[in-house]
């Protein structure tokens, strides 16, 4: 029998989710730092302050438009497709930097980045577009037939990728710095700057799924179908009445 043809409530958060919830307004502080202390290093390094605020906003934007799909943040309600979409625009345009970053750590690492960039100067940045279109294609084909728990399953991705990306990258970084004397034109500085920069915004998400816990927790979320969506409240049926998936045994109330 498929996975999916079992229709067993939500996992309930695991309780280092809960112990975070408890912490939420440390980490949002936190995150504030993290951002501050970001926009205080770009602009030590010479950024303008209006370039610097055009960028805060972006990224602040950015945020907001993944998170406009979140369904937990809609829930009751359905999620419509256009929120849907475009978390997974935005998703896909985020994997689309990371594989740009890891293609030039890649490139930085087989010390090839120098003359790639010689030869096609800023066209190496198409790969950015590129990237973008064939991710785009992928999530949507993986997360928007579920897209009840395929936002978790998004944003995860994203998390994970950018945390292995930086694991690759530093000490690749390392050994790039020995051999050079002008580090900022690498494709590890790319990298960095990109894989950090995804990392501080993913803190953002991650914040809103924690502070969106115990509402969902009081409002019965956890008590859903994965599969449809349903609340399985009081059901004691060995099926969902929405979508006929198996609900196991041990799932079933014994209202």
């Amino acid at each position: 029998m498929p996975l999916l043809d079992y229709a067993s409530p939500q996992a309930a958060p695991p309780r280092w989710r809960q112990a975070l919830y408890h912490a939420r307004f440390a980490l949002l502080a936190l995150y504030v730092a993290l951002v501050a202390a970001a926009i205080g290093f770009y602009l030590w390094l010479g950024t303008e302050v209006l370039a610097m605020a055009i960028i805060a906003l972006i990224f602040l934007g950015v945020q907001g438009a993944f998170l406009l799909g979140m369904p937990e943040l809609r829930w009751p309600r359905p999620t419509r497709r256009k929120p849907m979409w475009l978390s997974i625009v935005t998703g896909a345009a985020l994997a689309a930097l990371l594989t740009f970053g890891l293609f030039a750590t890649i490139a930085s690492a087989a010390n090839v980045w120098e003359k790639l960039t010689n030869a096609v100067g800023a066209y190496v940045f198409w790969i950015i577009a590129a990237a973008w279109m064939v991710w785009l294609f992928v999530f949507g084909v993986i997360f928007a037939s579920q897209w009840f728990v395929g936002f978790t399953k998004l944003y995860k991705l994203l998390v994970a990728g950018t945390w292995l990306e930086l694991l690759i990258t530093i000490p690749v970084d390392v050994q790039v710095r020995k051999r050079t004397t002008c580090y900022c034109g690498e494709g590890t500085f790319f990298a960095l700057i990109l894989s950090s920069s995804v990392a501080i915004w993913s803190f953002g998400p991650g914040l809103a799924l924690l502070f969106l816990t115990r509402r969902l927790q009081r409002d019965g979320y956890f008590a859903l179908c994965r599969k449809c969506g349903s609340n399985l409240s009081g059901v004691v049926a060995p099926r969902c009445p929405t979508c006929q998936a198996r609900i196991p045994r041990n799932a079933r109330s014994t209202a």
